[in-house]
């Protein structure tokens, strides 16, 4: 407990306090399960609480069951669908249902680092409780590094880092309204590995976002996110 409570404060030093014209700042907390059942094939999926702090009256709470086909360490495919109801005082209530395939790429490995690219397609559907309800669909391309595992100790629990970039974009029905639309995020992430089933992650998040539609205000989300994974053997 004393390591991550030391990372929770280095992280959030790390978050920019001003500078920008609309900022919010806010706290998610996820939990990830994963079941292998073969080399190749794994099933499981996360689910999280988002804005529990935030500038603005503003909660999310999600499911997403997904699976994953790994063809070798370079390549590997993902599928899943997922749930994500939104709860806030400032604007309607939004329950959001989503179906995506994701197309993962780890190369090349450097021994001490190792790339990461991910090609995802997101089909979203909006329903509100007063307003039309409605749908769009998004890419997302992120690009990043994943370190090899370090010990600062004998007998201490590996670790590693990871840094990635995020870009969004909406394909058609470009107008079709939204509270948060995410444009760009910039993850740093802190994970520390617990046992073989068990690791968790510390991310800062700097994302950028509009508000509403695609020409609304343009706001910015310094976020902590706390992440556990847990690894369950099939019997």
């Amino acid at each position: 407990m004393t390591q991550i409570r030391k990372t929770l404060v280095i992280l959030i030093l790390l978050v920019p306090l001003s500078g920008f014209a609309q900022v919010d700042h806010q706290l998610w907390l996820d939990y990830n399960v994963n079941v292998p059942v073969n080399t190749h094939f794994s099933y499981g999926g996360d689910i999280g609480f988002r804005g529990f702090v935030s500038n603005i009256d503003w909660n999310q709470i999600y499911l997403r069951p997904q699976v994953r086909y790994r063809f070798n360490s370079t390549f590997m495919l993902a599928g899943g669908i997922a749930s994500f109801n939104t709860f806030n005082n400032v604007d309607e209530n939004v329950n959001e249902f989503r179906i995506n395939e994701d197309f993962n790429i780890r190369w090349p490995d450097f021994g001490v680092l190792s790339l990461i690219y991910r090609l995802r397609f997101e089909h979203r559907f909006f329903y509100y409780p007063t307003l039309p309800n409605n749908s769009k669909t998004r890419v997302r391309y992120l690009a990043g590094f994943e370190t090899q595992d370090f010990r600062l100790g004998e007998g201490k629990r590996p670790f590693y880092f990871q840094g990635m970039w995020e870009g969004f974009k909406t394909i058609g029905n470009e107008n079709a309204y939204e509270i948060y639309i995410n444009q760009v995020r910039l993850k740093i992430i802190f994970a520390h590995r617990l046992s073989n089933k068990i690791r968790y992650e510390l991310h800062y998040i700097a994302q950028k976002s509009r508000q509403f539609s695609e020409e609304g205000l343009e706001t910015t989300q310094n976020i902590i996110r706390v992440r556990l994974f847990h690894r369950i053997s099939e019997k």
